[in-house]
Formats: C-alpha cells, structure tokens, sequence
C-alpha cells in the first residue's frame, strides 16, 4: 500500500478561493500577479502563489506534520463553496454560507505571512531585551539560573556569566520560531476576532457588469477607517470598514454602524476604492483575471499594471 507524501507546500490563501480571480474560474486558470516590489508582472496560476514551505507544520507525537494543513482542506472546500454561491447568484448568503465565508475571512485575516512575520519580529525584539536583562548585572543571572534548575530545566555549569554576556552582547546569533506555535497563537486570535466579525452588518458588493473588476491579493482582509484617516486601527473599533473581495465581480463588506443594503450594486469608482485597499495592504502579490486593474487615487479611477 502506497503512503501518500507529506505535504510541505501549505496554502494560506486557498487554491479554489483564489480560483475565482483566475480567467477561468477555476484552480488550473490563469491570473496576473504583479510583483509591488518590482513593478513587474507575470502569470500563473493559484497553485503556484500564496503559499509558504512547511507554513502549517505541527511537530506532535502521533500526528504527521501536515496534519493542520490537512484538517483545515474540509472546512476550507465548504467555505469556498459558500463564496461560489454568493458569486452565482450575487444575492446575500444564507445564514450558514454567511457563517462559513466569516470564518475563512477571519482565518485568512489571522493566518498569513504578513501577520506572523510582524508578530515574529516583535517577539524576538522583546526576546533579545530579555536577554540583555538577565546579562546586566551577575546577581539577575543567578537569580534566573537557579529559578531555572528549580523548574527542571538543566543549565550546564560550562556556561558562565560571563559567557552568557559576552555571547548576547555580540548578537551573534538568530531567533527562530516554529510555526507550530505561530499556529497556537494564529488561532488564539482568530477565537477573539470572530465574534469581532459577527457583530459587523455586513453587505454584498456587486462589481459593474461592464467593469472594472474586483482584485485579489496575498493579504486580501483589508481593514480602513471610515473617515480615511491615518493611525493605529483594530478589527474592534468603531467607524471602520473591513472588505474582503471573493471574486472577480462579488466583494464582502463589514462595518459596525449606518450599514449598506444587503446587496449593493457598485459604480466603477467604489469597485476602484476597494482595490486600493486591497493593493496597499499586499505583503508583495496583487491578483488580477486581466493585466490592468482599477484603483482609485486623487479623485479618479486610475489603471494600475
């Protein structure tokens, strides 16, 4: 009997999500990505873009390391095929479509390269501070040594202070954190940001039959203030607007308060707004079913690619 292979190519943007963005439709389609950083443009199609070697991998007795990667492929179909109803019949889903697309938005919003790469930096920041601490006077260092021994954790006594010192001091050395516990605290958040979701009322965005058209990206949750203002801003707060686009003429738009019908149908300069947001908010990919996009800037409708 065969073993099937580990999986060590992991998606953190669905395949058949980003599927709806492609000339097709579908996952063997074809898109434009274009490159933010270097203005350059190729195409492609969704197997070969939003994903990141070993990005679910869980080191657990008893589980294959692809297990979350596996688990997450059920839910991600269904949701998906939530989308694909809400494209269809352009009409707002049902309770159960409603719930299902929330959920891969908030995963989404959660899990990606972008988020965890910030989060990654901030902890190591704070780690490398420790460190600098517990090597600023002898008396901490023992201090935190014999806490340690206490705990069970064994220091070797070849390891002097002023070693310890001498190797932070000269920073010769490199943090690196598992995605297993990267997925631990991706999932912590995605429980306190769901509810967060559901209390937003939330509309169907329908793009101009004649164009332009929704964008994707590789961090299509796009967060904003209603006002356009600048600052710090969170899912939680007041006056803000969070859109995520699910196909080529169909977008998804949350806020808290003075909300839009169910269904809005768009001119061509909201379907722009959006995908200025959608652009800005890339890690480094932007998604389009055709080389030129729509974004709005300074007051008009101006083609992007």
């Amino acid at each position: 009997m065969a073993v099937k292979p580990i999986s060590r190519r992991h998606h953190y943007l669905p395949q058949s999500y980003l599927a709806a963005f492609t000339d097709t439709g579908l996952k063997g389609g074809q898109f434009f990505v274009l490159d933010i950083q270097t203005g350059h443009s190729f195409r492609t199609s969704p197997l070969n873009v939003g994903a990141e070697r070993d990005f679910n991998r869980v080191d657990i007795e008893g589980h294959a390391p692809d297990a979350i990667e596996n688990a997450l492929a059920p839910f991600e179909g269904e949701a998906v095929d939530a989308i694909r109803r809400v494209i269809d019949s352009e009409a707002f889903p049902t309770d159960s479509d409603w719930n299902l697309i929330l959920n891969l938005l908030g995963l989404i919003a959660v899990r990606n390269p972008k988020l965890r790469g910030s989060f990654n930096r901030s902890r190591g920041q704070m780690l490398r501070t420790i460190g600098d601490l517990l090597v600023s006077d002898k008396k901490i260092w023992d201090h935190h040594v014999k806490k340690t021994c206490a705990a069970g954790e064994d220091i070797s006594d070849s390891v002097s202070f002023e070693d310890a010192r001498q190797f932070v001091e000269n920073g010769n050395y490199r943090i690196e954190f598992h995605p297993q516990g990267n997925l631990r605290v991706e999932f912590h958040a995605f429980d306190e940001l769901l509810p967060l979701l559901g209390q937003r009322t939330w509309s169907v965005l329908v793009a101009p039959s004649d164009g332009p058209e929704f964008i994707c990206s590789d961090h299509p949750v796009t967060l904003a203030w209603k006002s356009g203002q600048s600052g710090p801003i969170g899912f939680k707060l007041k006056e803000t607007e969070v859109f995520f686009p699910l196909g080529r003429h169909v977008g998804f738009y949350g806020v808290f308060e003075s909300p839009l019908k169910p269904v809005v149908r768009c001119k061509p300069g909201h379907v722009a707004t959006m995908n200025k947001r959608v652009a800005w908010n890339s890690e480094r990919h932007v998604y389009s079913s055709i080389e030129s996009f729509f974004v709005w800037d300074e007051g008009q409708a101006r083609r992007l690619g």
